[in-house]
């Protein structure tokens, strides 16, 4: 693993479709739309590193005080925040319109997200930043939310296998089957038992797809393998925390069967 934190780009899945290589291979890709992303806030670990326009602060005090200049406190560490696509300022809130003017926008985000990163960022509010940052980018992370699919069985939801079909089993083919500790001291269901529920809709993070091409004049990202998401749904791309070195390059690591030192090899 690398634990450097870097920045990402928020964009929406649009489908997929098919690439073919100069070796005239078929790949088939999903295109996402990475960027262009607005930088709303930059954060830093020390006041002194605050961008100009944004080392003060004001405390309100009312008709008789009024607004009392203060010096604004930094945030502790480094990071910036980005929104992705525009929403009219119509179905905004005062508080968005207000924190979003501090970046020269008179109008909302849809989807906004924060970015830690290492080292003192370069992006000042009112940037964007577009699908240049994965210039030479080979692998990335990508979170999203994943399909809805209602209420499900646990055949369908864990991969049970369905119980026997022959005489003396009516009607509990598909059922989960006994919950087990019944008769033992801690009775009852235990926790993470899995069990037929609620499918889908939970943030999930796949790691590692490869980048097959950019599109820089469209921001157009096209990924191979598993992106999570439904069509039109939001995403969250990221350098691969995966370390890319080979297997004989690594440290520590002893190898033992040919399979294991053809892959070293690269073959």
């Amino acid at each position: 693993m690398t634990g450097t934190k870097t920045i990402g780009l928020l964009g929406k899945k649009l489908g997929m479709t098919q690439i073919f290589l100069a070796d005239g291979t078929c790949v088939p890709v999903t295109i996402v739309q990475a960027g262009p992303c607005k930088v709303l806030q930059v954060k830093t670990a020390a006041a002194a590193e605050l961008p100009e326009g944004h080392r003060t602060a004001a405390n309100n005090r009312g008709k008789k005080g009024g607004k009392q200049p203060r010096p604004r406190q930094a945030d502790g560490y480094y990071a910036v925040r980005l929104g992705f696509e525009n929403k009219p300022a119509r179905l905004c809130s005062k508080a968005e319109l207000g924190d979003l003017k501090h970046a020269g926008l008179d109008h909302g985000m849809r989807f906004v997200k924060e970015f830690r990163l290492t080292a003192a960022p370069t992006q000042k509010p009112g940037d964007e930043v577009n699908v240049s940052v994965f210039d030479g980018v080979k692998f990335v992370d990508v979170t999203g939310v994943t399909k809805g699919r209602g209420w499900a069985g646990t055949i369908k939801r864990w991969s049970f296998s369905r119980q026997p079909t022959s005489h003396g089993n009516s009607l509990n083919h598909r059922t989960g089957g006994g919950l087990g500790r019944q008769h033992s001291i801690s009775s009852g269901v235990p926790k993470g038992k899995r069990m037929a529920g609620h499918y889908g809709c939970e943030q999930v993070t796949v790691q590692r797809l490869e980048v097959v091409k950019t599109d820089t004049a469209r921001n157009l990202v096209f990924l191979k393998g598993a992106v999570p998401g439904f069509t039109n749904g939001y995403l969250v791309l990221k350098k691969t925390i995966k370390n890319e070195r080979l297997i004989e390059n690594k440290p520590g690591l002893v190898v033992k069967n040919a399979a294991a030192k053809s892959m070293a090899k690269g073959k």
